[in-house]
């Protein structure tokens, strides 16, 4: 069930969250129970406990007239600035399934305040798994679907290597990066 764009709560909470270094607390990430990411937000807004729960505008289906939801954008998953007390009080909500607590918040803050940076400006942004060069991936989509091989370049698109390894030769395509699925790093074989 979707709910109308103006009753979803704030995405950042207080807005300058992510620019107030002087909030108490630190950043912790909370891994939601099933579709609990809003009523979460909600529950920490009523609590006073800062988050940013980052979310995009998705049409929804439907067949006689178009409507449109925000959805998160790291489904199950909401960052919060709590103190200890308000982390416990937090898990009372009984909407989170775990707690992520963060080593290094500085790069916490700046890669969320790109993400913000990006949804502010209207830019069309979507989820994405997370694959670096040298990661395993799995081709879902396209002509080449089902095909297997290494990232070996990130741009627009990737550069895929697919191993002949009994020839120890291998071919590369290039392929668009929404098409793979991410398997794993690779596993080099010592002798």
């Amino acid at each position: 069930m979707s709910i109308s764009l103006d009753k979803n709560p704030p995405q950042l909470h207080p807005e300058n969250i992510l620019s107030n270094a002087s909030l108490p607390g630190q950043w912790r990430i909370a891994r939601t129970k099933s579709r609990r990411e809003k009523i979460l937000a909600e529950f920490l807004v009523h609590s006073d406990i800062g988050y940013y729960l980052p979310m995009i505008k998705k049409r929804q289906p439907g067949q006689k007239r178009v409507r449109y939801s925000l959805a998160p954008i790291f489904s199950g998953y909401l960052f919060f600035k709590a103190s200890d007390l308000q982390r416990h009080q937090a898990f009372k909500s009984n909407h989170i399934a775990g707690v992520i607590d963060i080593v290094d918040e500085m790069q916490l803050l700046k890669d969320l305040e790109q993400v913000q940076r990006a949804i502010s400006l209207d830019a069309p942004v979507y989820p994405y798994d997370f694959v670096r060069k040298g990661d395993v991936v799995l081709i879902r989509k396209g002509p080449f679907a089902g095909l297997q091989g290494v990232i070996q370049r990130k741009n627009s698109s990737f550069r895929l290597v697919l191993n002949v390894k009994s020839l120890f030769q291998a071919v590369a395509l290039d392929i668009e990066a929404h098409y793979v699925e991410p398997l794993g790093p690779v596993q080099l074989a010592r002798n």
